[in-house]
C-alpha cells in the first residue's frame, strides 16, 4: 500500500488520530529509508482498529437483541405460566356427583369469570403475537426458539380453549343430572303422599254403612285424577333417564363390576396415540382425579386428562330411580284398582242384602202380586253385579260367596212360596161363600189351576197376564140367575186354562229340541278343539326344539368353515320348519272349524261357553313364534354370508400387510446394522432409507384400510350378537323362562385386536424409519460441519501466524521510532486516552461504590422494616390472643351461667332423691338395728376374727370409659385432651374415684348443657321442631337451623318422649321431614365427623371446610351451636373441648376462631324473625323442670287477611303503610273485622280487574281469550299476552262463570292450552316469586329483570300489567303495594318507573285487534267494557260487518300505527320476521326487498322548530323516514281531499302514509366520495342482484359525486349507514338490526356523535339530545343507557362540589370518567374539529386546552398522533378492525345535507368474515351472546362488484355518474 492509499474510515475520532501520527511520521521522514514492512504494518493496524470498532458496533445490536430476547421469552413464559395455572385449576376439578347442587352454580360462575378472563387475554395474546411477528420479520437471531415459545404457547392456549368446551359440556350434563335426580325424589314423595293419603283416607270394611260407602267411591274417583297428575312426569323422567350421564364412576372409591365407558369430548393426542371427540374407551384406573389411564380406540392404553372425559348414559341410578317411581305409580294405581273393586262389591253386596231381607220378610198380604216381580227382579239384577264385583275382591272370599249364593237361593224359595199360595189366597178371600154346587167346581178348577202353575214356574214371565185373570175379583150375584153365571165363567176359565197349558207344552217340546241341537253342536265344537289341542302340543315341541337351538350360539365365529357349517345347520332347519308347515295349517283349519260351530249356537245358551279366545292367542302366538323362528334363520343366513366376505376380506387383506411389515421390518434392521465411514457412504445410506420411509409412509393408507375392515367387521359381529341377545331375550319375556348363557370372548374383540396389533406394528416400523431417517441426516450435517470446521482450525492457524508476525514487526517498529520526535506526541497521544480511561475507570468505581453504599442503605432499611413489620404482626397478635381470650372469658361465662342453671336443676332433683334414699336408709336402719337386738339375745356359738391385710386395689384402665355424645371414651383419652387432670386420672386408676363420680365434674364436656329440643304452646304442651314447622309456628328456615343446631350437637329430639336418635331414625319416625334429610345429614357429619376419601379418617368441621365439604356460613352456624352446648365437638373423642384447646388441636382455623369470638347472628329469633346468636337464643328459652330440656315459647298467631295466595299479617299491612295505628286499635276493639279490612284493601289485597275475557259483538256472547283464539278471532301472540298479564295480575279468568284460578286449576278446567302452560306458569311467578338461583331466596319480578331471569322487555310488560290492575305485587307478603314502599323494598327504582311511564313503542307491548294498534295495557283496558253481570272487564271484537262511525280526534299526535309481515316456517310452524326467512333461504331477495319495504312502523309526531313553530310529520320508525304533510301538500305529492280523508278517520295512517310515498318519486341520492373505490366495491349477492322494480328505481336515482379531501366537510361525525345492498341511507341503530354493523361498533359510531353535539336524525341533519332520540325511534332506552356518559361529555360533568361543568378531559382527571372512555370520547372531539367546552359547545384547540390544563404534554401528543388510535370499530363494509378516523376517511357524504354515510354490506368486501356474530333483534343491546360461537350469517352470500356499471369517469372536482 502506498503512502496515499484511501484508509477506510470510521466515526470513531481514534483511527483518524492513529491515521495522521502514522502520515506526518511518513511526511517528515523519507520514505525511501523506510522499509516497506512498516507500510504493510500501518495498514493491517488500520485494519485491526476498523474491524474492533465494527465488531463493537455488532456487540451494541447484539446486546439490544439480547435484551429484545428477553423481554419476548419473559412475556410469553409469563403467558404461558398464566395459562398453565388455569389449566391446572381446571384439571383437578372433581365433576362427580358429591355436593353437586353447590359446585354446579359456583362452576357457572367461575366459568363465567374465566371466558371474561380468556377474551381479555386473547387481546394481550394478539399484542405479544405482533411483537413476535415483528421480531421474526427482522431475522432475530433466536427467531427459533422465540417461535418454539410461541408454538408453546399457542399449544396450550388451544389446549385451555379445549378444556373449556369440555367445561361447558359437563355444566350442562351435570346441572341435567342434577334437577333430574331433584325432580325424580320430589316425585317419589308426592307418590308417597298419595299412597299414604289412600292408605289412611279409604278403609272399610262389611260394618261401612251404604251410605258412607257411596262416598267413599266418589272421593276415591276424584282421588285418582289426582294420582294420575302423576303420569306425565312419571313417564317424562323414565324417558329423561335415558340421556342422563354417570357422575358416581367418577369417584375413585366407586368400584363398578362391569367395565365403564367413556367418551372423549375432545381431541386428545399423546405421544403416538390419541383419542378423537366422540370416541369412547374403557376406563382402567381413576384413582389420580386430574388423568385417568383409559384403553382407547384399538386398545391402546392413555392417561387422558379427566375434564375432557365424560361417562356417557345410561345411568343405571337415574334409569332405576325413574323405573322405581314408575312402578310406584304402577303399584299406587293397583292399589287404587283394588280399592275401588272392594268398595264396588261392598256397595252390591249391601244392596243384595237389603233385597234378601226385604224379601224373607215378605208375607201374602204385603203387596200386589205386580210389586213381588219388581223384587225378585230387583234381586237378581243385585246378585248379578255382586258376582260381577266381587271378582277380585278382597273382602269376600268362596266360602262367602258360596253363603251368598245360599242366602239369594234361600230368598228365591221364599218368594216362590209366595207366588204359589199368591192365587188360592187370593180366590179364597174373594169369592164369597155360597152352598151352590157350582162353588164346589170353582173349587176344583182353581186347585187344577194352582197344581199347573207349581209345574211351570220358570214360564212365570208368560204367566203374568193369566195369573192377573185368575186373581181378579169375581163378583157373582146371589140372583135368579147366580148358578148359571157362575157356571159359565168356570166353564171359560177352564178352556182358557186348557189352551195356555197347550201352548206351553208346545214350546216346551220346541225348547227341547232346541237343547239337542245345541249339544250336538257342542259335542262337535269339543271334538275340533280336542283336535286343535292336539296341534298345539305337536306345533308347540317343534317350535321349542328350535328355539332351543337357535340359542344354543351367544356369538359366531373366525373359523371360515365353521361359518359354512352353521350355515348349513341353518339351512336344514328351514328345511325342517317348512316340511311339518302342515301342523300350522292344521291348527288354523281346527281353530276356524271351532269357531264357525261356536257360532252357530244361540247366544241364549252360551251360558257353559268355551272360552274361545283363549285358544285363538294361543294359535296366534305360535304362529308368531314359528314365522319368527322362520325370520331368525333367514336373518341369521343373510348375516353370516355378509360377515364371510367381511371376514374374508379382511383376513386377506390383513396377511398382505403383516407380510410386508414383516419384510420392511428385515430391511429397515438391516439398514440400521451397517456401518460407514465417510460423507458419501452416509448419503448413500441416507437415500436407501429415504426410499424406504417413502415406501413406509406410502402404506399408511392401506394399513387404514385394514383398520376399516376390521371395523366393519367387528361392527357386523357385534350386530350379530345384539340380534341373538335380542331374540334370546324376548324368549325369556314370552314364555317368562330364563335362559342360561356362557360368558365367550366376543370375535369382535379379537378382530380389532388384530387392527389394533397391525396399526402398533405399522406405527412402531413407521416411528423407526422417520427416527432413523432424521439421525441420518442429523449425522451428514454434523460430518459437513466437522468438516468446515477444520477449514476454520486451518484458516485460524494461518490468523495466528500473521498476529505473530504482526508482533514482530511491532516490536522492530518501536525499536525504529525510539530516536523519532514525533514518538513524544505519540505517548502524550498515549497518555491522554491511558488519563482518560483512568478517569473513566475512576468514575466507575466511584458509581460502583455508590451503588454499593446504596444496596447497603437499602439493605439496612429493608431491614428495619422488616423488623418494624414483625413487631407490628407481634403487637397485631398479642392484641388478637388478648382479644380472644377477653371473647373466650365471656363465653366461658356465658357458657358457666347456663351449666350453672343446668347443676342447679340437675343437683335439686339429686338432692329430693337423696332425701327420699335417707329415709329408706333410716327405714332400714331401723329394721337392722332391731334384728341385731333380736340376734344379741342369742347365745354367741363361735366367736370368728377374721384379719384381712389391707391391700392396693388397681382398676383396669379398659373399664374406665364415659359415655360421650355419640360414642364411648376413655379416662387416658379424657386426660391427653385436657378435660381431666392426671391427678384425677391417678385416683381413678387407684379406685379412689369412680367413673360416675367424674363424670358429675366433667358432665359439661361429655354431654353439654343440652341444646334447644322443641317448643311449647300453652295447652299443646311440647311439641317437635317439625310440628312447630308443620303448624306454622316455626318459619321453614329457622325450623332447618334449629334442627342442624340438634344434629351438629349429637342427636335429634323427640321433646314428647324426651329421647334423642339419629338422623336417620328421626326420618323414619316422622320427627323430621324427609326434604330435610340431606341438609340434616351433613350437619350430624358435623359431630359424628366427615370422612375424608382418601385416608378414611374422621374430620372436624373446620377441617371439613378446607376441604369445600360445606360452605363457611354453614360452619360457622353450626360451630356457635357447638359452642354455646359445651365447646367444640371433637368428632374423634366424641367430646366437647373448650374454644381454645379446639384451636390447638386444629379443629378449627384461626379464621373460624375470630368469626366465633364475633359471635355473629347466625339463627332466626321466632318472635321477631330476626337474626340472633344461639347463646341468645337459648337465654330465651324456659327449662321444663321435669326433664331439664330447653322449649321455645310459641309466638302468638298473628291476626291475618286473606292475599292474592296465602295469609296477609296486620303487621305487615302496617309496615306497608296500607293500615294505621287506629285501624288496628279499631281491629282488637271489635269496631273492625277482618272482612272490613278486606274490603277496605281490595285494590292491594285482590287488585282490581285485568281484562278477564272477550266481548264477540258479531255473536253477542261472552268469552275466554283462548277460546276467542281456537275461533279464530284473536292472534297467537295477541292471545299469550293478554292470559301472561292475567297470570301476573294475580289469577287466570273464567268470564263466563265469574271465576278465579291458578294456571294449573284453569289449565285443568281448558281455560288455556297446553301450548301456553309453561309460559303462563312462569309469568304467575310474578305473583308468588321468582327464586333466586344463588341464594335460593324469593325475589319480585323486577328483581328478576335485575338478575337477567326474564327478559326486560317481557318483564316490562309483566310488570305494566299488575301496575295497570292495582300495584306492584310483593311475592314474599301475597299483597300489592305502593310505588314508594316498593322502592324501599327493592321491587321497583326511578329507572323503570321512567321506561313505564313513557309511552314509548318499548312499553307498548300489547296489541290492539280492532285497531291493529300497539298499546299500552292501560290503554288497551281504557278500550274494553264491563259485564254488567259480573263486573269483570271485557275486551270487545267489533263486528266488521257493520260499519264503523269513524271518530275524529282532537289531535294525531303521537299516533302509532304498526304493520308487521310475519313468515310461517311451513315445516315447523314457527313465526319470524322476513330478514330470518331471508337468511334461511325461505324466500329470494327479491321477495325479500318487497315485503320489507312493506314493513313499517308509522307515527304521526310534532315537531317543533327552532323559531317556535311546530310541524306535523310522519315518521317510519323502522327505518327513520320522515314526511312532512304540510310540505307534501304543497310539493302535490297529497291533495287536499286526502289530508281530509286522513283526518276524518277515512284513511288510516298506514293508508295515509302509502299514499305519500308511493306518489313521492325517490329523490335523487347524491353522495359525495373520495375516491371511486368508496362506490366500486358496493356488492350484492350474485344470486340476487337486485332486480325488483323498487331497487332498480333505487339504483337509477343514485348520483355519486367525486370531490378533492379539501371539499369535505371535516367537522361531522358519521351520520348514517349506506346499505350498499339496498341502495338506501339508514340509521346506525337500523344497520344493527339488519346484521350490517355489531353492537360494538354501532354503540361507537353513536357516541362520537353524543359527545359531539347529539343524535344525528339522518333524515334532515338534526342533532338532538338522547331523550328526543328516543322520543323519535332514532335509538332505544338500552341504546340511550350506554350513551349517557358520551352526552355528558359534550354537555359537560357537573362538579358535586363546586357545581360547575368540566369537560371531558377535565373529568378524567378528576377519576368522574374511566380513562378508557374518556380517552375515546377526546378522539371523537378532537378529529371533529376539536375539544368541546362544556355548556357552550365552543371547539377548542390542543393549545388552549393546554394551556387551561385539561391536558398535559403527553396527552396532547397522543391525540394529535391519529396513527396510533385505538381501532376499536369493525368496518361495515371490509369487515376489518378500523379507528374512527379511519371510519371518517372512508365514509360518503351526501351532498347539500353534507352528512357522512359509512358503507356496508353483509358480506366482506374483503372475503373476510366478521369477528363478530350479527346481533339478534330481539337480544339485550350491548350483549355478547354469541361472541363466542363463530356463527357466519350470511355466509353463503356472494359479491358482485358494481364499478361496471359506470361506464368512465375523469378526475375532475365534481364528476356525477348515474347508475343506468
Amino acid at each position: 500500500m502506498t503512502r496515499g492509499a484511501s484508509i477506510p474510515c470510521s466515526k470513531n475520532g481514534t483511527v483518524y488520530r492513529y491515521e495522521s501520527i502514522l502520515t506526518n511520521y511518513l511526511t517528515k521522514e523519507s520514505y525511501l529509508i523506510v522499509p516497506f514492512f512498516i507500510v504493510v504494518f500501518t495498514s493491517r493496524i488500520v485494519l485491526i482498529f476498523v474491524h474492533l470498532l465494527l465488531c463493537q458496533k455488532m456487540s451494541f445490536s447484539r446486546t439490544g437483541q439480547l435484551r429484545e430476547l428477553q423481554n419476548i421469552i419473559d412475556e410469553i413464559s409469563r403467558a404461558i405460566m398464566w395459562v398453565n395455572e388455569r389449566e391446572e385449576e381446571e384439571l383437578v376439578f372433581d365433576w362427580g356427583d358429591k355436593n353437586i347442587d353447590v359446585y354446579i352454580p359456583k362452576k357457572q360462575e367461575s366459568y363465567s369469570k374465566l371466558m371474561s378472563a380468556l377474551e381479555e387475554k386473547e387481546k394481550e395474546l394478539n399484542k405479544l403475537k405482533q411483537k413476535v411477528d415483528v421480531l421474526l420479520k427482522n431475522n432475530h437471531p433466536a427467531s427459533d426458539k422465540i417461535e418454539a415459545y410461541m408454538d408453546t404457547l399457542q399449544t396450550q392456549w388451544s389446549w385451555l380453549l379445549q378444556i373449556t368446551k369440555c367445561i361447558h359440556v359437563h355444566l350442562k350434563e351435570n346441572a341435567a343430572y342434577s334437577q333430574f335426580f331433584k325432580e325424580a325424589n320430589e316425585t317419589y314423595s308426592k307418590l308417597q303422599k298419595d299412597h299414604e293419603t289412600i292408605r289412611k283416607k279409604f278403609t272399610c270394611d262389611k260394618g261401612t254403612p251404604l251410605e258412607n260407602l257411596t262416598e267413599l267411591l266418589k272421593n276415591l274417583e276424584r282421588e285418582k285424577e289426582k294420582v294420575m297428575e302423576n303420569k306425565s312426569q312419571v313417564k317424562h323422567l323414565v324417558n329423561k333417564s335415558k340421556s342422563i350421564v354417570r357422575l358416581r364412576p367418577r369417584n375413585p372409591e366407586e368400584k363398578s363390576s362391569t367395565a365403564v365407558i367413556v367418551q372423549a369430548l375432545c381431541d386428545f393426542k399423546q405421544d403416538q396415540k390419541g383419542i378423537l371427540k366422540g370416541d369412547e374407551g374403557i376406563l382402567k384406573d381413576n384413582s389420580q382425579r386430574s388423568k385417568w389411564h383409559v384403553t382407547g380406540p384399538g386398545g391402546l392404553d392413555m392417561l387422558i386428562p379427566s375434564v375432557c372425559l365424560l361417562i356417557p348414559p345410561p345411568n343405571p341410578l337415574s334409569i332405576g330411580l325413574a323405573n322405581k317411581n314408575e312402578q310406584y305409580y304402577e303399584a299406587i294405581m293397583g292399589i287404587w284398582n283394588q280399592l275401588y273393586i272392594n268398595i264396588k262389591s261392598l256397595i252390591s253386596w249391601q244392596y243384595c242384602v237389603k233385597d234378601i231381607n226385604h224379601i224373607n220378610s215378605l208375607t201374602l198380604t204385603m203387596m200386589r202380586p205386580e210389586e213381588y216381580r219388581n223384587i225378585i227382579k230387583s234381586l237378581e239384577t243385585h246378585y248379578q253385579e255382586f258376582l260381577r264385583n266381587s271378582h277380585g275382591s278382597e273382602m269376600f272370599g268362596e266360602d262367602e260367596k258360596k253363603k251368598m249364593e245360599g242366602q239369594y237361593s234361600g230368598a228365591q224359595s221364599h218368594y216362590d212360596t209366595l207366588v204359589i199360595g199368591l192365587p188360592t189366597y187370593t180366590n179364597t178371600t174373594k169369592i164369597t161363600n155360597t152352598s151352590c154346587t157350582e162353588t164346589s167346581i170353582s173349587t176344583q178348577g182353581s186347585n187344577m189351576s194352582l197344581s199347573l202353575l207349581s209345574d211351570l214356574q220358570a214360564l212365570r214371565r208368560r204367566l203374568e197376564l193369566a195369573e192377573s185373570g185368575l186373581s181378579h175379583h169375581l163378583h157373582v150375584s146371589l140372583g135368579e140367575n147366580s148358578v148359571q153365571e157362575c157356571s159359565q165363567h168356570l166353564l171359560k176359565l177352564e178352556v182358557c186354562n186348557c189352551i195356555y197349558t197347550r201352548d206351553t207344552i208346545d214350546e216346551m217340546g220346541l225348547w227341547f229340541c232346541n237343547v239337542v241341537s245345541v249339544c250336538m253342536c257342542s259335542l262337535g265344537r269339543l271334538s275340533y278343539l280336542q283336535n286343535l289341542l292336539q296341534s298345539l302340543i305337536q306345533a308347540e315341541d317343534v317350535i321349542k326344539v328350535h328355539e332351543a337351538r337357535l340359542t344354543e350360539k351367544e356369538t359366531t365365529s373366525l373359523d371360515l368353515n365353521e361359518l359354512e357349517r352353521y350355515k348349513a345347520t341353518l339351512k336344514q332347519m328351514k328345511s325342517d320348519l317348512e316340511h311339518k308347515r302342515d301342523l300350522l295349517k292344521a291348527m288354523e283349519s281346527d281353530l276356524a272349524n271351532a269357531v264357525h260351530v261356536n257360532s252357530q249356537i244361540s247366544a241364549s245358551l252360551h251360558k257353559c261357553d268355551v272360552d274361545l279366545s283363549k285358544y285363538t292367542e294361543l294359535v296366534t302366538q305360535m304362529s308368531d313364534r314359528w314365522r319368527r323362528i322362520q325370520t331368525q334363520i333367514d336373518s341369521r343366513v343373510w348375516d353370516l354370508e355378509k360377515q364371510e366376505k367381511q371376514l374374508r376380506h379382511f383376513q386377506q387383506s390383513s396377511g398382505v400387510v403383516n407380510q410386508w411389515i414383516d419384510n420392511a421390518r428385515q430391511r429397515q434392521d438391516t439398514l440400521q446394522s451397517a456401518k460407514f465411514s465417510n460423507i458419501q457412504a452416509v448419503m448413500e445410506h441416507l437415500n436407501q432409507q429415504k426410499v424406504l420411509d417413502s415406501e413406509i409412509k406410502g402404506k399408511k393408507e392401506k394399513v387404514e384400510d385394514v383398520q376399516k375392515d376390521a371395523d366393519t367387521c367387528a361392527a357386523s359381529i357385534k350386530d350379530y350378537e345384539l340380534q341373538l341377545a335380542s331374540y334370546s331375550a324376548g324368549l325369556e319375556t314370552l314364555l317368562n323362562i330364563p335362559i342360561k348363557r356362557t360368558m365367550l370372548q366376543s370375535p369382535a374383540t379379537v378382530v380389532r385386536q388384530e387392527g389394533a396389533d397391525l396399526q402398533s406394528r405399522y406405527i412402531e416400523l413407521l416411528t423407526r424409519s422417520s427416527d432413523y431417517y432424521k439421525f441420518l441426516g442429523e449425522m451428514l450435517k454434523n460430518m459437513e460441519e466437522l468438516k468446515t470446521s477444520m477449514i476454520v482450525q486451518k484458516s485460524q492457524t494461518h490468523y495466528t501466524e500473521i498476529l505473530s508476525d504482526r508482533d514482530t514487526l511491532l516490536v522492530k517498529l518501536k525499536q525504529l521510532e525510539q530516536d523519532k520526535a514525533q514518538q513524544g506526541h505519540y505517548k502524550e497521544e498515549l497518555n491522554r486516552i491511558k488519563v482518560s480511561l483512568e478517569t473513566e475507570l475512576r468514575n466507575k468505581q466511584r458509581l460502583q461504590e455508590e451503588r454499593d453504599k446504596m444496596q447497603k442503605d437499602f439493605t439496612y432499611w429493608k431491614s428495619q422494616y422488616e423488623l418494624k413489620e414483625s413487631q407490628m404482626r407481634q403487637s397485631d397478635s398479642d392484641k388478637d390472643k388478648m382479644e380472644r381470650e377477653r371473647l373466650s372469658l365471656k363465653s366461658e361465662l356465658e357458657r358457666m351461667i347456663v351449666e350453672l342453671r343446668t347443676v342447679e336443676e340437675r343437683y335439686k332433683g339429686r338432692l329430693q332423691s337423696s332425701e327420699r334414699e335417707v329415709s329408706d336408709l333410716a327405714l332400714k336402719r331401723d329394721a337392722l338395728e332391731r334384728e341385731l337386738r333380736r340376734r344379741q339375745q342369742r347365745p354367741d356359738s363361735m366367736s370368728i376374727q377374721t384379719q384381712t391385710d389391707e391391700k392396693v386395689v388397681t382398676v383396669d384402665p379398659s373399664k374406665l370409659v364415659f359415655d360421650g355424645v355419640r360414642r364411648k371414651v376413655t379416662a387416658h383419652q379424657l386426660c391427653d385432651c385436657g378435660i381431666i387432670s392426671k391427678a384425677t386420672l391417678e385416683q381413678l386408676l387407684k379406685g379412689k374415684r369412680t367413673v360416675e363420680d367424674v363424670a358429675v365434674d366433667i358432665q359439661l364436656s361429655l354431654k353439654g348443657t343440652g341444646v334447644i329440643a322443641g317448643m311449647v304452646r300453652g295447652p299443646q304442651g311440647r311439641m317437635s321442631i317439625t310440628e312447630a314447622k308443620t303448624k306454622n309456628l316455626l318459619s321453614k328456615e329457622s325450623a332447618l337451623m334449629l334442627l342442624e343446631a340438634q344434629a351438629a350437637t349429637g342427636h335429634i329430639i323427640d321433646p314428647k318422649f324426651n329421647e334423642k336418635m339419629s338422623v336417620d331414625a328421626a326420618s323414619s319416625r316422622g320427627v323430621v321431614d324427609t326434604d330435610d334429610r340431606d341438609a340434616l345429614m351433613t350437619a350430624e357429619a358435623a359431630s359424628a365427623g366427615f370422612k375424608d376419601p382418601y385416608t378414611g379418617k374422621l374430620l372436624s368441621i373446620g377441617q371439613a371446610l378446607k376441604l369445600k365439604r360445606l360452605d363457611k356460613e354453614t360452619a360457622l352456624r353450626l360451630l356457635q351451636a357447638q359452642e354455646s352446648v359445651g365447646g367444640i365437638l371433637d368428632p374423634v373423642l366424641s367430646v366437647f373441648l373448650p374454644k381454645d384447646l379446639a384451636l390447638d388441636r386444629n379443629l378449627i382455623d384461626e379464621d373460624l376462631y375470630r368469626a366465633l369470638n364475633k359471635k355473629p347472628a347466625c339463627y332466626l329469633d321466632p318472635v321477631t324473625e330476626k337474626k340472633i346468636s344461639y347463646s341468645d337464643l337459648m337465654l330465651k328459652c324456659r327449662i321444663e323442670p321435669a326433664s331439664g330440656m330447653l322449649l321455645l315459647s310459641a309466638p302468638e298467631k298473628p291476626m291475618t287477611v286473606q292475599g292474592l295466595r296465602g295469609e296477609v299479617s296486620v303487621t305487615e299491612l302496617i309496615n306497608s303503610n296500607l293500615l294505621t295505628e287506629t285501624d288496628v286499635q279499631k281491629l282488637n276493639q271489635g269496631k273492625l273485622s277482618s272482612k272490613d279490612i278486606e274490603d277496605k284493601l281490595k285494590n292491594y289485597l285482590h287488585g282490581s280487574n285485568c281484562i278477564a275475557g272477550i266481548y264477540d259483538e258479531a255473536n253477542n256472547r261472552t268469552m275466554t281469550i283462548y277460546q276467542a283464539m281456537k275461533d279464530g278471532l284473536l292472534r297467537q301472540g295477541t292471545t299469550l299476552e293478554l292470559l301472561e298479564a292475567q297470570a301476573a295480575s294475580g289469577f287466570m279468568i273464567d268470564p263466563v262463570n265469574n271465576v278465579c284460578l291458578t294456571v294449573d286449576e284453569a289449565w285443568k278446567r281448558g281455560l288455556v292450552g297446553k301450548e301456553f302452560k309453561d309460559k303462563l306458569l312462569s309469568a304467575e311467578r310474578a305473583v308468588t316469586g321468582y327464586k333466586d338461583p344463588h341464594t335460593g331466596k324469593t325475589i319480585s319480578l323486577f328483581q328478576a329483570i335485575e338478575k337477567d331471569l326474564i327478559e326486560k322487555g317481557h318483564g316490562i310488560r309483566l310488570l305494566e300489567a299488575q301496575i295497570a290492575s292495582g300495584g306492584i305485587i310483593d311475592p314474599k307478603e301475597s299483597h300489592r303495594i305502593d310505588v314508594d314502599i316498593a322502592y324501599k323494598r327493592g321491587y321497583f327504582d326511578e329507572e323503570m318507573n321512567e321506561i313505564l311511564t313513557y309511552e314509548g313503542d318499548d312499553t307498548k307491548g300489547f296489541f290492539d285487534p280492532n285497531t291493529q294498534e300497539n298499546l299500552t295495557y292501560l290503554q288497551l283496558k281504557e278500550r274494553c267494557i264491563t259485564d254488567p253481570k259480573t263486573g269483570l272487564v271485557l275486551l270487545p271484537l267489533r263486528d266488521k260487518t257493520k260499519p264503523q262511525q269513524m271518530v275524529q280526534q282532537s289531535s294525531q299526535n303521537t299516533i302509532l300505527r304498526k304493520r308487521r309481515v310475519v313468515i310461517v316456517d311451513p315445516d315447523t310452524g314457527i313465526e319470524m320476521t322476513v330478514r330470518e326467512a331471508y337468511h334461511k333461504e325461505l324466500i329470494d331477495y327479491d321477495t325479500f326487498l318487497s315485503l320489507s319495504e312493506q314493513e313499517c312502523e308509522w307515527e304521526e309526531i310534532t315537531i317543533t322548530a327552532s323559531d317556535g313553530s311546530a310541524r306535523l310529520v310522519v315518521v317510519d320508525r323502522k327505518t327513520g323516514t320522515q314526511y312532512d304533510i304540510q310540505d307534501s301538500l304543497d310539493r302535490g305529492i297529497i291533495d287536499q281531499t286526502s289530508l281530509e280523508q286522513y283526518r276524518s278517520g277515512t284513511l288510516t295512517l298506514p293508508q295515509f302514509a302509502d299514499l305519500i310515498t308511493s306518489n313521492s318519486n325517490l329523490s335523487e341520492l347524491t353522495m359525495t366520495a373520495r375516491n371511486m373505490e368508496d362506490v366500486a366495491t358496493c356488492s350484492s349477492p350474485p344470486q340476487a342482484r337486485p332486480s325488483s322494480p323498487t331497487v332498480r328505481k333505487r339504483f337509477n336515482n343514485i348520483s355519486i359525486i367525486f370531490s378533492p379531501p379539501e371539499e369535505l366537510d371535516e367537522g361531522s361525525p358519521v351520520a348514517a349507514i349506506f346499505d350498499t345492498e339496498t341502495m338506501e341511507k339508514i340509521t346506525i341503530p337500523e344497520a344493527l338490526r339488519r346484521g350490517l354493523v355489531d353492537a360494538i361498533t354501532a354503540q361507537r359510531l353513536l357516541e362520537a356523535q353524543a359527545c359531539t353535539g347529539g343524535i344525528i336524525n339522518p333524515t334532515n341533519g338534526q342533532r338532538l339530545n338522547l331523550q328526543d332520540a328516543v322520543h323519535q325511534s332514532i335509538i332505544d332506552n338500552d341504546m340511550a343507557t350506554k350513551l349517557k356518559p358520551a352526552q355528558k361529555a359534550f354537555m359537560g360533568f357537573e362538579d358535586m362540589k363546586t357545581k360547575r361543568k368540566m369537560s371531558a378531559a377535565e373529568a378524567m382527571k378528576e377519576k368522574w370518567l374511566p380513562y378508557e372512555a374518556g380517552q375515546r370520547f377526546l378522539e371523537f372531539q378532537y378529529l371533529t374539529g376539536g375539544l368541546l367546552e362544556p355548556g357552550t359547545g365552543q371547539k377548542t384547540s390542543i393549545e388552549e386546552a393546554i394551556r387551561r390544563g385539561w391536558l398535559d404534554g403527553r396527552g396532547a401528543q397522543k391525540l394529535q398522533d391519529t396513527r396510533s388510535y385505538t381501532k376499536n370499530l369493525t368496518c361495515p363494509k371490509t369487515k376489518l378492525k378500523i379507528s374512527y378516523k379511519e371510519a371518517m376517511d372512508s365514509c360518503m357524504v351526501e351532498e347539500g345535507k353534507g352528512m357522512k354515510m359509512l358503507q356496508a354490506s353483509s358480506i366482506s368486501s374483503k372475503g373476510i368474515s366478521s369477528p363478530y356474530n350479527v346481533s339478534n333483534p330481539g337480544s339485550r343491546s350491548g350483549s355478547r351472546s354469541g361472541s363466542r360461537t363463530g356463527s357466519r350469517s350470511g355466509s353463503r352470500r356472494g359479491s358482485v362488484d358494481y364499478s361496471s356499471s359506470f361506464s368512465s369517469f375523469t378526475t375532475s372536482s365534481s364528476t356525477t355518474f348515474s347508475a343506468n
